[in-house]
This record gives structure tokens, sequence and C-alpha cells, in this order.
């Protein structure tokens, strides 16, 4: 196709894309927007004679190659278009918002070139993105004259690997680089005695023999000091073969297991002198994949690539650490029958050398008994992290009682979940005043709000005082470490509703939300609606986040740069919501009033105000499905989801398999003042 076509369907006057023109020859790159039209689908561009060649591929990308996906060629795009980002204007050819969800360069297999594979009908592409990799077959068909075509992924190692290579981690601080010829081990310092904190985690000492592995097209190597293990070990060395990674450096530990079931050198020896059956490698860490050096990433983020990668397999296992609680571990690990335990900075870079950054802890049964020794009577200010008083496990009250008649699920069980995710939430409560929705007798009992806890629960949290000045002081509770937490759901509150502002500047919020409540819509009207509320926060600069309510709706969430006020916050809120009912007023309403929303979905901006609240993140709702607040990727509203498919059952495996998808919430807030430009512009161009 000509770029003439794509010159004559737009009008450069009024849409901000990049004008028509032809570029140089020769080049290799691809990329792929995520097409917010009045249906969501992606482009895939590939470069090809000076200009992208295109096709709309309306259901994305499947990674099974028994899946054929339709991909519908359209005119060819300006090599501009390649960077290019933005929101074409209502009215016009494509009018929606184009954010790039995927880049990278491509090679033409079985083919002299691009131009010869396009002439002939067949494509096929090896991709190098973050999201589309390895090998990839598109065919034309007769349909539609031959704009048909079908896309679908071809058998290699990247099969089943999802739509993202790095399992969604921030590789801000990786760099993209050569394989290096050689890296050093990071080695840990010696540490004291277990203790619990939320910056660090936590894994078992493994006895074995640690070596550093290296994946290449030239084969694999599994380096012990000058020692290479990988002949010894067939088993392991095909498991790794399966890796989701051409290229790919991990740190990790051989073992295998003496006869009482425990990791054992002898057992090891014995292994690799006859052929390594029944050794096991265990990767605690990935230094490089692909071409990205990963080691000034942080560890949590490598610890997200390195479960991306791993396949299953009986002879491969990730090491997936303890979050905050080393003490737990500690007792875990004597039980075990190990010996120690290794301490990581969770924010910590891999560095070659001793660092304090990882610390090595001895434990023993002996250990924990001084550890669990009586703690001296506190001090009146507050301890620093380091001399917090040791106190006995949590206790929790009537444990037994059923909350949950239907399912049987019990306080317990509540508890035990909000245990299991404290370092995932605790961040979206922190130093914020609380209101508590409390039902102290399960979900068929009576409930009631608190904002003013009584005495008893006041003295056991910390506490921040909301009065607004020359009133007399009024004390809410605040939930900032995992202590208080269980405390508050020991006390019968089954969710938590921090306000939108933080201790310090209780005028100022640092959330926007729009919540999206159904009442008597169906819930693909819901869909439908954040779909429409995403696209135009994208489209003004804003990346939304995205939640179930946990309850029966949505809340696109906006995390704010300090400084707003409340009005401010409600008003582009409103202006957002305002604008999607225009749109879609045959499903969406601003009325409140219930009876009058003829059920149509309430696009409520209203809560931003002080004092108001929304559950955050990974809350329980007190709801017949003891379902969760779950954070959702935008592309999971085209799969077909149900609340009830998050509950407190599942909602940690959830977590540990997509990760916390709010976290960069927290390090990206938004500037609510570009994005009203961008609104006012947006609507000049509509007139």
């Amino acid at each position: 196709m000509a770029i003439e076509e794509y010159r004559r369907k737009r009008n450069f006057k009024k849409t901000p894309e990049p004008a028509p023109a032809v570029g140089p020859v020769g080049g290799n790159r691809f990329v792929v927007h995520r097409h917010e039209a009045r249906n969501l689908h992606y482009d895939l561009r590939i470069e090809a004679g000076g200009v992208l060649a295109c096709w709309a591929v309306p259901k994305g990308f499947s990674y099974t190659p028994a899946d054929k996906r339709l991909a519908v060629r359209v005119e060819d795009h300006p090599l501009l278009y390649s960077d290019w980002e933005g929101t074409i204007p209502k009215g016009h050819y494509g009018a929606g918002t184009m954010k790039i969800w995927d880049h990278g360069t491509y090679e033409v297999m079985k083919s002299p070139d691009i131009d010869h594979a396009l002439k002939k009908g067949e494509l096929k592409l090896v991709l190098k993105g973050r999201h589309l990799r390895g090998e990839w077959h598109m065919v034309q068909t007769k349909q539609e004259a031959g704009k048909n075509w079908l896309l679908f992924k071809a058998r290699d190692r990247y099969v089943g690997s999802g739509s993202d290579l790095f399992g969604g981690a921030d590789l801000g601080r990786a760099q993209q680089k050569p394989l290096p010829r050689s890296i050093a081990r990071m080695e840990p310092s010696v540490g004291r005695a277990p203790f619990n904190d939320p910056d660090w985690l936590f894994e078992p000492q493994l006895g074995g023999r640690r070596v550093i592995v290296r994946v290449t097209e030239d084969g694999i190597t599994l380096r012990a000091g000058s020692e290479d293990l990988a002949g010894r070990l067939p088993g392991i060395c095909k498991a790794l073969g399966g890796v989701r990674a051409a290229t790919a450096v991990f740190d990790g530990i051989v073992v295998a297991l003496d006869a009482a079931g425990r990791p054992s050198e002898e057992a090891l020896a014995a292994e690799l002198q006859s052929g390594g059956g029944q050794a096991v490698l265990y990767l605690f860490d990935v230094l490089y994949a692909e071409e990205w050096d990963l080691r000034k990433a942080a560890l949590r983020e490598r610890k997200a690539v390195l479960r991306a990668l791993l396949p299953d397999s009986g002879n491969l296992y990730p090491v997936d650490p303890v979050a905050e609680r080393g003490e737990t571990l500690a007792q875990a690990v004597v039980a075990s029958g190990l010996h120690g335990m290794v301490a990581k900075k969770a924010s910590s870079s891999y560095q070659a050398g001793v660092s304090a950054d990882w610390l090595l802890i001895p434990v023993s049964a002996e250990t924990l008994v001084r550890a669990s020794a009586p703690a001296p009577k506190p001090a009146s200010r507050r301890p620093a992290p380091e001399e917090e008083p040791r106190r006995p496990a949590f206790v929790v009250t009537h444990p037994r009682k059923v909350y949950w008649p239907e399912q049987g699920w019990t306080k317990g069980d509540l508890v035990g979940y909000y245990d299991q995710v404290a370092s995932w939430i605790l961040p979206y409560l922190k130093d914020r005043p609380l209101h508590l929705y409390r039902w102290p007798d399960g979900i068929r009992g009576k409930s009631f709000y608190q904002k003013q806890l009584p005495e008893d629960l006041l003295s056991q949290v910390e506490t921040v005082d909301v009065s607004k000045e020359g009133e007399e002081p009024v004390f809410y509770a605040m939930c900032n470490d995992r202590r208080s937490l269980l405390t508050l759901i020991n006390s019968g509150s089954i969710d938590l509703h921090p306000w939108f502002s933080h201790k310090g500047s209780l005028d100022n919020p640092d959330w926007s939300i729009i919540d999206l409540d159904p009442k008597d819509a169906p819930f693909e009207n819901v869909i439908k609606v954040a779909r429409v509320a995403g696209r135009l926060l994208r489209g003004v600069g804003i990346e939304p986040y995205l939640k179930t309510s946990g309850s029966t709706g949505l809340h696109v969430c906006i995390p704010l740069k300090p400084g707003y006020t409340y009005e401010q916050s409600r008003m582009f809120c409103e202006a957002i919501a305002r604008l999607v009912v225009r749109d879609h007023g045959d499903i969406s309403t601003v009325e409140r009033v219930v009876s009058r929303r003829a059920g149509k979905v309430y696009v409520d901006f209203l809560q931003n105000r002080r004092e108001q609240t929304v559950v955050p993140p990974y809350v329980v709702r007190p709801v017949e499905a003891g379902s969760v607040s779950m954070p959702l990727a935008w592309d999971e509203l085209e799969t077909g989801f149900r609340l009830a498919d998050f509950t407190l059952m599942n909602g940690p495996q959830r977590i540990e398999r997509s990760g916390d998808l709010f976290r960069t919430a927290l390090t990206r807030p938004q500037d609510l003042a570009q994005a009203i430009q961008a609104l006012g512009r947006f609507l000049e161009q509509e007139d």
C-alpha cells in the first residue's frame, strides 16, 4: 500500500498524527499500538520500504500456537508513527487514544527481505520486544480482497509466556547492553539474628553447590567457581533449555536431598558422580535476560522476572522469598532441619563481592529461644525499627467463628488472609485516617461504621488528629504495621476504609477516584464504561489504575502529585465523568438518586472530598462471595472475569502470580494541571 492512502484519510490540521512521509529503507523496527477506538484493538506496524506496514489485530495476540488471530491490513503509516502516542479527535478517522504497547526489532525468516515476504503473503518474523518475543507467523488469506491475514505464534521457547516476558517488572533501573563475558557473584555479610522488616526479603539457606548459570545460543554452563557442572547434570540442563529467554544469566544453587529429605553435600556429591538424576536447581536471582542487564534493577523486580522466565519443571525451581517476616521463616528453617537463612534488601541491586544488602543469618533452636526472651520495657519514645521490642505471635479471638456461612469461612481465615497480604496492603493504608466497618458476627450479623474507635482499640494503634483548625481534637486510627492491621481485623472489621489523604496533608488528596457503581445495570456495561473512562484519561496524559471494588463495581484510580485540593480533584473527575456520560448516556449516568438511574452505571465523582473513603487494594469485602478488591491490568477488561473470581481464599495466589499491579502508582503520581490543559485542547479539537 502507498502512503497516499494515509494522507487521504486524515485532516492534518485537526489530527495530531505525524505528517505523511516516506523515510529511508532498510530498517527493521516494529511497534504495536494499543488503540482505544470504538472497540479496543492492537495495531501492529512493521518497518518496510521506508514506511510502516500496518495491521489491525482486533483480539490481540495469543501465545498459544493453535490460536489464529485475525489481522486486517490497513494503510501504510509513516515511520514517525513508530514513536507517536496521542489522541485522535472524535469524528476523525481512527478516533481514540493511541499508546505504544510494545516496540523492538524484527528479523525476517525464510525470505530474502520483508518486501519479498509481503508480496508473497507470508511473513515469518522473529520479534524482539518486551511483549512480543520469538517467532510469529502471518499468512494472507483471500478474504476481503487479501486484506485479512492470520497471525499466530510459532512453537518456540516463548510459547505460553504470557503478555509480558518480564512478568510486569519495572526495568527502569536495568540497562540494555551486550551480555557480559563474566559476572562476579554477590556475597552476603554476616548477620546476627532473625528480624522482621517490611523492606527485606528472607530466604532459607540451602546446602549445595552455588552456581552462576548462563543460557545462550551456544549452550548452557553451570559455573561453580572454576568448575562447570553442566556435563554432570544433564537433567537440569535440559530443563534450562525451556527457559523463556534465548540469553539469560541466573544465580542459584544445585541441591540433592539425603534420606531424611534434607539438602546434603554428601548426597549432592553422589549425584554428581552418578549422573545427577535426582539433583535439582534452585534459582534465587536473575542477572541478565535477553538484551537486558538486570543487575541494577531492584531485587523485588528481578524476582518478578525470574518467575516469568522459568518453565514448569521437576528439576528447576525459583526460590520464592518470604516478605518482611524473617522471624517466621527462621522458625520454619529450624523445623525443616536447616541451619541458616539469607536476608536481602528488597530494593537492592546485584553487586559484586560482599554486601550489607544481603545478610547470612545462622538459625538454630537456641537462637530462637534467645530471640523470644522477654523484651525490656519500651521507652516513652517510639523505638527505631532495629530496636522494636519483640512481641508474641498475634492471638486471634474466636478464630472459629463463622463469618461466611455458605462457604464455612471463619474469622481465623480472614485474619490469616490479612496476615498473608500485609506487605502488599500496608502501603495503601500507611499514615491515613481510617473508618472501620465492623461485622463482629460475620456478614449476616449486625454491622456498624465506626470513625472514632473506643479507647481499648485506640491504645493499640497509632492515631491522627483529623480536626480542622480551631476545633476540638478528633483522633482516628491509622494502620501502619502488620500488628495494627491484624488488631483492627480481629476487632470485627472485614474491610478498611482509608482517607484519600495522608497525615500532615489531610486537606490535599493523593488519590482521585471514579467509582463505577452498577446497582441494577449489567456488569458488562460497567466494563464498557471503565474502558471509556480509561481511554479518556490516557488521552489527556493520565495513567489510570484499575481495580475491582470487591463488591459490585470497578474503581478507576489516579495517584496525584502533592498540592491539589479536594475541590480540584473532584472537578477534574466530574469533567471526565460528564464526558463519559455525554458520549455513552445510554449506559451511564451521573444521577445520584438510584430510582432515577434507569438501570445505568453510576459514574460517581463525588467520592473526592475530605473524610470520604474508598476501600484500598486487597481488602476483603463483607459480601456473600468473600471477594477482594483486586487490582486489574486494563487488558483484563477483555477477559470476561467476574468479581467473585477474586476471594480471600485465592487472593494471595493471584497477587503472587501477577504482582502488585498498583505498586507503580506509589512512585508515579499524576499531574492534574497538565491533564486539565490537555483536556481543554481535546475539547477544542472536537469543536
